[in-house]
């Protein structure tokens, strides 16, 4: 199990890496590779409605009426 410390560490390493130059260019490439790959796209929308991230309009009522009946 990773602490909250272990968490920031891995965050802040991965801030100084993605300052270089070099390095976010990689990380646009590999993005733009990654968006291109049609399974990808498919298995999220299908986790999506799944997990009722699809026609979710109610969403947001729901989460407001949660958030004040619960403090």
């Amino acid at each position: 199990m990773r602490t909250e410390q272990d968490k920031i560490n891995r965050k802040e390493a991965n801030q100084r890496y993605y300052k270089l130059e070099e390095n976010k260019e990689q990380k646009r490439n590999y993005m733009k590779a990654y968006r291109k790959r049609q399974k990808v796209y498919e298995s999220h929308e299908e986790w999506a409605r799944e997990n009722g991230y699809r026609d979710n309009d109610l969403l947001h009522a729901k989460n407001t009426e949660r958030f004040t009946h619960d403090t």
